[in-house]
């Protein structure tokens, strides 16, 4: 809380829960949010090789990623 010069109350809060999706397994996730976020964060973790900077790199992730999360049943491809 804080007043200005004129006396009036300024109020503000802030909120912030702590989810440890950085060290979190999947055993331990409790939605399919977290699933997803720890999904990826493991597939990154394992391609490890590939530079964000490089667009075939990105690529290449961008898709092992998406097969990962289908491959675990948190996506599925549909039929146009």
């Amino acid at each position: 809380m804080t007043s200005d010069a004129h006396g009036a109350i300024e109020s503000s809060s802030e909120f912030s829960e702590i989810d440890n999706l950085d060290t979190k397994t999947i055993a331990e996730a409790r939605d399919n949010y977290e699933k997803v976020f720890i999904t990826i964060r493991e597939t990154l973790e394992q391609n490890e090789q590939y530079s964000c900077d490089d667009e075939t790199d990105r690529l290449c992730l961008a898709q092992n990623i998406v097969d990962i999360l289908r491959k675990s049943g948190l996506i599925r491809r549909e039929e146009a």
